[in-house]
């Protein structure tokens, strides 16, 4: 039989096709098990029973919803209440606001009105596609709603670029306003039938870049923005622009549109759409402008609450979570922020590429210090060297009430800490809530460790009080919580945390600047010598003590680059002592050459170092960075542990070892399966029982960064949650995300994000609190909390130092003294693993016996993508072990940020305490020595320790195993895969056959 030869092309390419998708796909399958189980489903849980445990109580976690309707209706409700509670009302004049909202016809004015923004872009990112409008929001109260205005700018939004950041894609994103085009205020561009204005102004941030500090550089530096803004509307708002112009103050269009609202109605009421603070000057000291309410990203029911807010329905109660400046050009953080500065002698050979494609390495010094939002205008008014007033729009906690509230403090002191026990009465005619806010004044010696002048210590919000009604609260501060970290050994050899002798002011304020009017409104706590915290201490997990180390310097090399006064090469210590003689500067051609930047210090083997910035920024090479005390963990034991019998367990019970012994051979070998394939999930371990388990973002609520989510609900920005200052509302929003994570089937949370508003420019300031530690620190405790009461590990991120976006994949090293370290930007991690706790329920013998005890609820992080100094985030020993388990006494795992770079090396992560890379596959460099297969076994045991004591566990006895059935999806692979191989099959026939002899 004669072959065909005009058919063999075909056939070769049909075969190669089907044989490269099949290979194609059985990898996908493997690699993206996780993603593919999220959005496409994934297959049955089967709990295979231990004998005689049938009728055992193992509902751990009491879900209040049976699918994920009720959970998303439910977190739907939350979202609403914090932004009842989270949006600020920053102006009232005259009381314009509330409105009588069945006689008043609304105007919506600006994009923003018609095209929200509902939180930012990335990985926190959610479904909104369903969420409320304000349009909607205000009819559902109300308001008669003028739709010539509403029709006009629904019309005109598509015709207009707005900002967008790409993701860790600089030359990709561009930053215009998008706002419509208005040249002319006296202009009418539709018919004006409303009584009031409502002009909603938005500004987008998102992952991977930061929001531009100045937009005419921007358009000369981005590829995107450049081409953007070359032609059409792009093109006449960018001739708008001033030099030196930013992204957070008022465009000329903005402006117009204001003075068109004030020209043509009543009323006008400005939104602020924002959850980056905003230059609102022109806003304030506008008296034609009637209020200006602060929104921040409204998730999906926000914008119902912004309707009953002008309503009159709710009053606002909400207070701002950072300090809003006059110019945001003159604050400290400004020359060192939202910039890229990259060290000019790093190239091919000296570190391992990152996101840019080339060897290269950028860099941030945080040269202010201590000193960043209200901390600084606090300090540099006290110290005389600006004018408040003319500095600060709204100060730090300051938010206006429809109502008024009278205050009376009782103050008392134990030897531990100092409490306030606040009356507050409700002396107004509307029912409303007040919040409380404590801080304190430490003493300040010039030359002395640095000091805020003010600083928050404590705070609280009462419940709804009804005209004439009152009620108590109680702020608390601990004195041990107003020390200051010695880190040049003043006080403390080696760094440690010191409270100062002297005279501490306490006092209950109405925001950071200004005191209340209460009666004893002040406290003075005198200290009469230094007290120094320099002994161990313990925390209790069980019926065993977690020890606690006490702090002292880890960071000798990163906090050497610092010097007193100005220095070439080197960053400036910003010192209340000297304001304006050491204020930051922009960094030279010195600062960015790494090789002449040597730095003096002493490790933390007692070791002298001296080497340059460039002599440290080298590849971590596994081989060359050996324990040679390890040994090799003993393998294969039969013990007969499954995870589910180590549900309730102390950390450092013994039974631990017993489960850990049944690692394989084969596991080690393979560990790379177990923890460099973590990308939104944990493996199963076949050998320790341990099935696998569905991680997933973000913290604005389960993120879309693969896909829609219409089964999970999206929640307001953070800042929203921490402007409400009401730890109760928080919890109630971590407890949400518990049961949205019961009904999906999921365990694990990447979030909340917890890093700081060091710049107001910074991308992911959405993503992220507060500019204050403490109000950072105490809202994530309440929340990670409430996840954890339902069986959700929360994983606080990003740890540390990721404040801001721009090359933060690229080799960024990030510069700041050890005290700006721990007394900021440490902080809030440090308070959520020391305090945070939940109650766990578990089977403790044989007969089923049911016992709670209480246990940390932080057993989750995540390391972040830059460098502390010149060492991986995630890859330094001194921050993942030293800090955060031996001194804070954490317990659980980590996992890094999205390991995509090759600087983020997984030896160097999983030997320093970063258990679990999130990426897809990979193994260790060697899996064969004793110090790989030692921090093996660590890490496993931290994961299934987080694990154990989690949701994975419900409807799980002890010696119980959970299996899951295959997917359809998989069955679908399976049946490609067959139908690939027999196309293959019959087209390799084809091919060969003919040419066989009989």
């Amino acid at each position: 039989m004669a072959q065909n030869k005009k058919f063999r092309p075909a056939v070769i390419s049909t075969v190669s096709v089907f044989a490269v998708l099949a290979v194609a796909l059985s990898v996908a399958a493997t690699t993206l098990k996780s993603m593919a189980n999220t959005y496409l489903g994934k297959g049955e849980a089967t709990v295979i029973e231990v004998e005689g445990s049938d009728q055992w109580d193992t509902n751990y976690y009491n879900p209040s919803f049976s699918d994920t309707t009720g959970s998303r209706t439910n977190a739907e409700a939350v979202t609403k209440k914090l932004c009842d509670e989270g949006f600020v009302l920053m102006k009232n004049n005259r009381n314009a606001l509330p409105l009588a909202a069945s006689s008043t016809t609304v105007s919506l004015i600006g994009r923003g009105a018609v095209d929200p923004l509902y939180g930012g872009s990335g990985s926190g990112n959610v479904d909104a596609s369903k969420a409320a409008t304000p349009y909607t929001g205000l009819k559902q109260a109300g308001f008669k709603m003028d739709d010539a205005s509403y029709d006009y700018f629904n019309k005109e939004k598509d015709k207009y670029e707005r900002c967008s950041i790409t993701m860790d894609k600089y030359n990709s994103s561009q930053w215009l306003i998008g706002e419509i085009a208005n040249t002319d205020p006296s202009n009418k561009p539709f018919t004006v039938a409303g009584d009031v204005a409502v002009y909603v102004i938005s500004r987008a941030g998102g992952e991977g870049g930061d929001l531009s500090s100045d937009l005419k550089r921007e358009a000369a530096q981005s590829e995107k923005f450049a081409e953007v803004v070359k032609s059409g509307t792009a093109k006449a708002e960018y001739d708008t622009y001033e030099d030196g112009q930013h992204q957070l103050e008022l465009s000329a269009y903005e402006k117009n549109w204001i003075k068109f609202c004030e020209a043509n109605y009543k009323k006008t009421v400005v939104i602020i759409n924002s959850s980056n603070a905003m230059e609102l000057g022109e806003l304030q000291n506008d008296d034609k402008i009637d209020a200006v309410l602060w929104v921040g990203g409204p998730g999906s029911t926000g914008f119902n609450a912004l309707g009953d807010i002008l309503a009159g329905k709710v009053n606002p109660s909400g207070r701002t979570a950072d300090i809003y400046a006059a110019d945001f050009t003159k604050d400290p953080t400004f020359v060192n922020a939202s910039v890229e500065r990259q060290y000019t002698d790093i190239g091919e050979g000296d570190i391992l590429v990152g996101d840019s494609g080339v060897a290269s390495a950028y860099m941030t010094q945080y040269e202010e210090g201590i000193y960043i939002g209200y901390r600084y205008y606090e300090t540099a008014a006290a110290e005389g060297v600006i004018d408040y007033d003319a500095s600060v729009v709204y100060p730090f906690g300051y938010g206006l009430s429809y109502t008024t509230f009278e205050k009376s403090v009782k103050w008392s002191e134990t030897s531990e800490s100092v409490t306030a026990t606040v009356t507050v009465k409700n002396t107004g005619k509307t029912d409303g809530k007040e919040v409380v806010q404590l801080y304190y004044s430490a003493p300040y010696t010039k030359g002395g460790i640095e000091k805020s002048a003010v600083v928050l210590g404590d705070f609280a919000k009462t419940v709804t009080l009804k005209a004439g009604e009152s009620a108590e609260v109680v702020v608390t501060v601990d004195k041990k919580d107003m020390a200051s970290y010695d880190y040049k050994g003043l006080k403390v050899q080696n760094g440690g945390y010191v409270l100062e002798k002297g005279e501490y002011t306490l006092s209950i304020r109405e925001n950071s600047h200004v005191i209340s009017d209460a009666t004893n409104a002040t406290y003075q706590m005198n200290v009469g010598s230094d007290i120094i915290y320099n002994q161990n201490t313990s925390r209790e997990d069980g019926d065993l003590l977690i020890e606690k180390e006490a702090a002292h310097n880890r960071f000798n090399d990163v906090s050497a680059i610092f010097k007193d006064t100005p220095s070439a090469g080197y960053a400036l210590n910003m010192s209340r002592a000297d304001f304006k003689g050491t204020a930051p500067t922009a960094p030279t051609a010195a600062d960015l050459t790494a090789a002449k930047i040597n730095l003096s210090f002493v490790d933390e083997a007692g070791k002298n170092v001296n080497a340059s910035v460039k002599d440290l920024l080298k590849p971590y090479v596994p081989g060359d960075n050996l324990d040679e005390s390890a040994t090799m963990p003993k393998t294969g034991a039969s013990n007969g542990y499954v995870l589910s019998n180590m549900r309730g367990l102390s950390y450092n019970d013994p039974v631990w070892e017993d489960f850990l012994d049944q690692l394989t051979e084969e596991d080690y070998m393979n560990a790379g399966a177990y923890l460099v394939s973590g990308a939104y999930n944990n493996a199963a371990i076949e050998s320790l029982g341990k099935p696998r388990v569905e991680d997933h973002d973000g913290p604005q609520g389960f993120s879309v960064l693969f896909g829609a989510r219409p089964d999970a609900c999206a929640y307001c920005s953070e800042v929203v949650i921490a402007s409400t200052f009401n730890k109760e509302l928080a919890k109630e929003m971590g407890t949400a995300i518990g049961e949205e994570a019961l009904q999906l089937k999921w365990s694990g949370w990447y979030g909340p994000a917890m890093n700081t508003h060091r710049s107001p420019f910074a991308g992911r300031n959405f993503e992220y609190y507060s500019e204050d530690p403490v109000l950072s620190g105490k809202i994530a405790t309440e929340v990670v909390e409430g996840a954890a009461d339902k069986g959700c590990y929360a994983f606080i991120k990003h740890f540390a130092l990721n404040d801001t976006e721009v090359r933060r994949t690229s080799n960024q090293c990030t510069w700041a003294n050890e005290q700006t370290m721990r007394e900021i930007y440490f902080k809030p991690f440090q308070m959520v693993v020391e305090n945070a706790v939940t109650t766990i329920k578990y089977i403790a013998d044989t007969d089923g016996t049911v016992i709670s005890r209480e246990m940390p609820a932080c057993t989750a992080v995540m390391s972040s993508f830059n460098r502390i100094g010149t060492v991986w985030a995630g890859g330094s020993y001194a921050l993942q072990t030293e800090v955060l388990r031996n001194e804070w006494g954490f317990r659980g795992f980590v996992i890094s940020d999205f390991n995509l770079y090759g600087y983020m090396n997984a030896d160097q992560g999983c030997r320093a305490g970063t258990d679990l890379q999130l990426t897809f596959g990979g193994n260790f460099a060697d899996n064969t020595n004793a110090t790989t297969r030692q921090a093996t076994r660590t890490a496993i045991k931290n994961i299934c320790y987080t694990v154990a004591n989690s949701n994975v566990q419900q409807g799980v006895a002890p010696g119980s195993i959970v299996v899951y059935g295959i997917a359809w999806w998989q069955v679908a692979v399976i049946v490609f895969d067959v139908v690939a191989g027999l196309v293959i099959l019959a087209g390799l026939a084809y091919l060969f056959l003919p040419f066989k002899k009989n």
